[in-house]
């Protein structure tokens, strides 16, 4: 998912290293890429980062990609932490929390929503992405998919599913979620090791071939994934989600900048 900023004043000295490293909560803000690895915990202050950039006459916003950047800030030496709190508590920025609660969604083109598996899909270049703020919950999608794939060649891996917190999954809807995974898988397909990029590419992993119970867990993860970003149905059919609906959850730490840090 890429960065929106331009314009950027990145300090490279300030790159995020074990024996440099610096929680957002006290790091002042320069560039955020939750798409690195970044051990900085805090659900809502990761998101609300991803939006943040500097520039020469301060500290500015952008809602949504593209969009025109708000001037919020004309301190440039803030930290993360405390901006968000003056963007949560200054009555003269409520414009600024009002966009921030209409968020779209989805980021690109795209046509209808599709609710059931289609009699002929049609195969696309590129879907829709996720709001880049929402980086950190596409991760946490992808690490369910990393695990749930154990369970191919260990019929017996265990991996639980969700069973309170979230409507039911009908067998349906599990159909339609596996298909839809597959079909980003097999839109990003990977490039073998030491071959050129102009050769085929090694096949996506095979959802379907998990066990029942491993694509049902996979399914109502994902669903549980969206409810911890605060979306749920209302949100998806609508395609808007509220920052301030995301959980402050300070000791979130996402689990793919925790398993890439830890090797």
């Amino acid at each position: 998912m890429a960065v929106f900023w331009s314009g950027l004043l990145y300090d490279p000295g300030q790159d995020r290293t074990p024996e440099g490293f610096e929680p957002l909560a006290h790091r002042v803000v320069n560039r955020f890429d939750p798409a690195g690895i970044d051990a900085s915990p805090g659900r809502r202050l990761r998101a609300f980062a991803t939006m943040v950039c500097r520039g020469e006459s301060g500290i500015a916003v952008a809602p949504a990609a593209h969009c025109a950047q708000l001037p919020v800030w004309p301190d440039r030496d803030v930290t993360y932490a405390a901006l968000l709190g003056i963007v949560e508590r200054d009555p003269d920025l409520g414009s600024l929390r009002g966009m921030l609660s209409e968020l779209p969604l989805r980021i690109g083109a795209y046509g209808p929503l599709i609710t059931s598996l289609p009699e002929e899909p049609q195969r696309s270049n590129r879907d829709p992405d996720l709001h880049p703020a929402l980086q950190d919950l596409g991760d946490e999608i992808n690490e369910d998919i990393r695990e749930a794939l154990e369970s191919i060649d260990d019929q017996h891996a265990w991996y639980p599913g969700i069973d309170e917190g979230i409507d039911p999954v009908t067998d349906d809807h599990v159909r339609l979620v596996i298909w839809a995974l597959q079909r980003e898988l097999d839109r990003e397909l990977r490039t073998g090791s030491g071959s050129m990029s102009s050769l085929s590419p090694l096949p996506a992993a095979p959802l379907a071939a998990l066990p029942w119970d491993v694509q049902r867990a996979l399914a109502e993860r994902r669903r549980w994934r969206y409810r911890q970003w605060g979306i749920g149905r209302d949100q998806w059919e609508k395609g808007v989600w509220n920052l301030w609906d995301v959980p402050a959850d300070p000791d979130y730490l996402p689990r793919r900048s925790a398993r890439l840090t830890a090797a």
